[in-house]
């Protein structure tokens, strides 16, 4: 009995994965500046921004804010009370700052924007390739000694009434040989 083990080759298809958004960052926007007054301050919000004629996308990922005059030093060690938030901008209101003179520095804002990334090719995923194997089993039976075996008996004499009568008794024995049976199974290994 022959039986070879079908082929599988694993290809593995290498393209350089990529992010599936491409996402960059705005310009600065500072479109409003700050004015004195209990209700005043400085709004930096998508709003006020889209109303002066800039461009904000829809759902920013991430937003940074900055005070004009202190771009180093992060917005919480500004020493102003004011609301950077991704879901609608800057708000700094003059009411809610302490000290002497109550008033917003004049702030600047930026977001990240992202889209989704068409030109992205999917991710890498091995790729298994069969490649199509037959396997053939060959069963032979050995084809059997052909044995005939004769037997042949003395011839018997039998004195009965008649001496003349011999009687003859010959007894043969024959075994049929077995054809040669070759049975040979092909099947295909389904892509």
């Amino acid at each position: 009995t022959t039986i070879p083990t079908p082929t599988t080759s694993t290809t593995t298809s290498s393209t350089t994965p990529c992010e599936p958004e491409v996402c960059t960052w705005s310009e600065w926007f500072d479109v409003d500046f700050p004015s004195s007054g209990p209700n005043q301050g400085d709004f930096e919000t998508y709003q006020h921004i889209r109303a002066a004629g800039k461009q904000v996308c829809r759902q920013p990922k991430q937003i940074e804010c900055r005070a004009e005059d202190y771009p180093d030093v992060a917005i919480q060690q500004v020493g102003q009370v004011v609301q950077c938030d991704v879901h609608f901008g800057l708000v700094c209101k003059n009411e809610d700052q302490t000290g002497k003179f109550k008033m917003c520095l004049n702030y600047k804002i930026r977001v990240l924007c992202c889209t989704p990334n068409y030109n992205c090719s999917l991710p890498v995923i091995p790729v298994i390739t069969t490649s199509p194997t037959t396997s053939t089993t060959t069963t032979s039976i050995p084809s059997s000694t052909t044995t005939v075996t004769t037997s042949t008996s003395t011839p018997y004499i039998s004195t009965t009434t008649s001496p003349t009568s011999t009687e003859i008794i010959t007894s043969t024995s024959t075994t049929i040989p077995t054809p040669t049976t070759s049975t040979t199974t092909s099947s295909t290994t389904p892509c």
